[in-house]
């Protein structure tokens, strides 16, 4: 995608007017139409070096209540999985890129509120089929994924790295679907209706590639519940 296509210079964004549009499509296809949007920490209104970056949305977490499953499927737990217990939640990756440049890339990246850091997988190739799993410590409702795609720290290295694609969403409950995210800054949000489960899994098929780099980021990740 050329950078004239994802940016539009000049224009003021911000994430409380971020518009999103989910359409899901029979054979649980999902697509998130995300407006691009200016939301660097270089960014201001006139993409100038902003005074007050912007910092990623804060989702209010519950501390679970563990209840007694009755069904669903056993949580495959990978080989040299990396995880990190935040707010009551585990969230865990199949794999982790080797600290760079004083900045690591773990897990616990994904809740931090935090635009300078991100998880990003480190197997060789673009990323396809690396995966992240966030425990709920009990069975929970979940009704949204948040998901803010690339790395962005700034829009250099948003376009440098690769960003997600298609990704399959599984839920402990058995159910799962394909969704869809845009190559665009900002804050995107595939609704789920009402699944009973107690994990959740994310699963790269696809990736936009990098212009420099193979290695695919993800700013923020958050499981919203109803409960």
């Amino acid at each position: 995608m050329q950078r004239s296509q994802i940016f539009r210079s000049g224009t003021s964004f911000a994430f409380g007017s971020l518009t999103l549009a989910v359409v899901f499509a029979a054979g649980w296809q999902a697509t998130v139409d995300a407006r691009p949007r200016c939301v660097f920490l270089e960014c201001g209104p006139t993409n100038t070096p902003n005074p007050d970056p912007p910092k990623a949305p804060t989702v209010e977490r519950v501390r679970p209540v563990a209840q007694p499953q009755t069904e669903g499927l056993q949580r495959t737990r990978l080989e040299g999985e990396t995880c990190d217990s935040v707010s009551g939640f585990r969230y865990c990756v199949s794999s982790v890129l080797e600290p760079q440049y004083g900045f690591n890339y773990l897990p616990r990246n994904l809740v931090d509120t935090d635009l300078k850091t991100a998880w990003v997988e480190g197997k060789t190739g673009n990323g396809e089929g690396e995966s992240l799993v966030v425990e709920l410590g009990g069975m929970r409702t979940v009704t949204a994924i948040q998901v803010m795609n690339g790395y962005h720290k700034n829009e250099r290295l948003f376009l440098a790295n690769s960003r997600v694609h298609t990704a399959e969403l599984q839920f402990s409950n058995g159910n799962s679907r394909r969704i869809s995210l845009a190559d665009a800054p900002g804050l995107q949000t595939i609704e789920v209706g009402q699944q009973k489960a107690d994990w959740v899994r994310f699963t790269i098929r696809s990736v936009y590639p990098g212009e420099k780099y193979k290695d695919t980021a993800i700013t923020e990740f958050r499981v919203v519940t109803a409960n």
